[in-house]
């Protein structure tokens, strides 16, 4: 008993240690300000060259003014519950006697 319990609090102290570490270098990984942090002290040089933009009028075959398409399933509701179209084969209950 002795020895299970001081088992689950060495991985309880141990799960405890390894979560902000975890956090701190999840954090760090997407912090930007660790680029000024360079040991060897490298700036990125841009190319050289004159900057010109690729399509100056707009992306050819793009309207601006039109509004986005929508999915093909954007109709789509599997939670709505509509009552059958008027030319739509009803469904009959398992239990119903059949229509004369």
């Amino acid at each position: 008993m002795r020895n299970e319990t001081s088992m689950f609090r060495s991985r309880l102290r141990r799960a405890v240690l390894l979560l902000p570490v975890l956090g701190l270098t999840l954090a760090a990984a997407g912090c930007e300000t660790l680029e000024t942090l360079n040991p060897f002290n490298e700036r990125e040089k841009p190319l050289p060259g004159a900057r010109q933009p690729v399509f100056p009028e707009g992306v050819p075959g793009v309207d601006y003014n039109q509004a986005p398409p929508q999915p093909a399933n954007s109709a789509y509701n599997p939670y709505q519950n509509e009552p059958p179209a008027a030319g739509a084969a009803s469904a009959v209950s398992p239990g119903a006697a059949p229509a004369e």
